[in-house]
């Protein structure tokens, strides 16, 4: 009977880390970004537009789930809404009274076709706490949380698309610290994708962007962003599952 349990521990324990490794085969396979146009969901704001509603705590929506924070970052400005954009296809959407347009063709920042790519877009306030919403939506800069939910990612590639201020767009926090050293995009690549990767990531704070550019002063520095997961702590988690089975059998077996 001991053994017929022990079997069915074993094969529970390996059914756990044959899903666990299908699951991080898929996050490892897809971006961060969900494969679907329209706003994304954050936990301060929820969704402000009428476009399409990202919940990223649903594994639905998104495969590899996680919540979003968005941050002020500047005295001019306040939250900055985030959109999930394919640049093969044009949007409009509103927030109210205020229109945001992504066309095939941007202003600026112009990621591949085909691929999805987190959009910020920057709201400006001013002194009267009125809202406005620059170049219909196409300055592309914010700062946001991401929060994997108590889940370790063993290793997070970020990509980042145009950036050109140096020292701005960065990784402010991992884990709830600074890192050091820094983790700063390089400056003037100008239409090109910049990688930097960070480990052992539980949650992470970025700032996209620069409205204060000295080389776009009437605009600013928008940037683009994707990101993919290694989950290779999850993987672990279900060896070590299946391991501590037979381990607890063979201490068993000595202590007999």
């Amino acid at each position: 009977m001991q053994k017929v349990m022990l079997s069915a521990k074993i094969l529970a324990a390996a059914t756990f880390g044959l899903s666990v490794l299908t699951f991080a085969s898929t996050a490892s396979a897809t971006s961060l970004v969900p494969n679907i146009e329209g706003e994304i969901k954050t936990t301060n704001l929820g969704c402000l537009s009428n476009a399409t509603c990202i919940d990223t705590t649903n594994a639905a929506q998104s495969p590899f789930t996680y919540k979003v924070t968005s941050i002020p970052f500047d005295s001019k400005f306040t939250e900055s809404l985030l959109f999930v954009d394919n640049r093969a296809t044009s949007n409009s959407y509103s927030v109210g009274s205020l229109g945001i347009t992504f066309g095939t063709t941007d202003a600026g920042t112009n990621p591949p076709k085909g691929q999805y790519w987190f959009r910020p877009v920057a709201r400006r306030i001013d002194k009267n706490n009125n809202i406005s919403i620059p170049e219909s939506g196409q300055l592309e800069i914010g700062q946001f949380f991401f929060d994997f939910l108590d889940k370790e990612v063993d290793s997070l590639t970020l990509e980042l698309f145009d950036v050109e201020d140096k020292d701005i767009t960065k990784i402010l926090k991992v884990n709830g610290l600074a890192p050091n050293p820094a983790i700063v995009a390089a400056e003037r690549q100008n239409g090109k994708i910049q990688r930097v990767t960070i480990k052992e990531v539980k949650n992470f704070q970025i700032q996209l962007g620069n409205p204060n550019s000295a080389k776009f002063p009437t605009t600013g520095d928008g940037v683009a962003m994707r990101s993919v997961p290694e989950p290779a702590t999850l993987i672990s988690l279900g060896a070590l599952a299946v391991a501590g089975m037979f381990g607890t059998r063979q201490r068993r077996k000595i202590g007999v």
